[in-house]
């Protein structure tokens, strides 16, 4: 990040330990050759909101932010069921108070957009991937309207016999210098909700 203009984020919210679990042992079957490990510092989340921002303006992103998570508090999360695609991904019930946490944060991503980013603004990211689209294009596909989470646990996942829904509370809200495969390994800041 030392010699970076500008990087590519993820504000995301972090699971409590019983969640992280399911989606430990879920990912331990994922096909290790086209995703990460779990096992390897990766955290499983659920996206609020991705984008680009300068370097020298993460510290001011950083305190605003800060501002927003302690005016809410966590909300209650369902995972409704074990979705399948490019990815196995656990769906997500999108409450309103989800919603309203997702619109001020992305409210604020977008305050200090960067422009698009390339492979170079990812935490190690080597090649060019599809990833990059996604979040040059978040804003129009996956935000406001569009925003429909959901939790990513890796590529040819193997069912587990999971009794849905799966309710939860997000311990934080995590800022990450976003990965490979949209994967958040590289914490820059956590906040605790109201």
């Amino acid at each position: 990040m030392e010699n970076q203009e500008k990087i590519s984020i993820d504000v995301v919210l972090l699971l409590p330990e019983y969640v992280n679990d399911i989606c430990k042992e879920l990912n331990k079957e994922s096909d290790k050759k086209d995703y990460i490990s779990f096992e390897d510092g990766y955290n499983p989340h659920l996206t609020l909101g991705m984008g680009s921002i300068l370097v020298k303006n993460i510290d001011n992103f950083k305190k605003e932010l800060g501002l927003i998570i302690e005016k809410f508090e966590a909300p209650e999360i369902q995972i409704t069921a074990l979705g399948a695609g490019k990815y196995n991904h656990f769906s997500l019930e999108v409450s309103e108070s989800l919603k309203n946490i997702h619109t001020d944060v992305f409210n604020l991503i977008s305050k200090y957009n960067a422009g698009t980013v390339t492979k170079d603004n990812f935490y190690e990211m080597k090649e060019h991937g599809s990833l990059v689209d996604w979040v040059n294009n978040f804003k129009v596909n996956s935000a406001y309207e569009n925003y429909h989470p959901h939790i990513t646990l890796g590529i040819s996942v193997k069912e587990m016999l999971l009794a849905f829904p799966i309710t939860f509370k997000p311990v934080s809200v995590g800022f990450f210098h976003l990965g490979v495969h949209g994967t958040c390994k590289k914490l820059l800041n956590n906040f605790d909700f109201k």
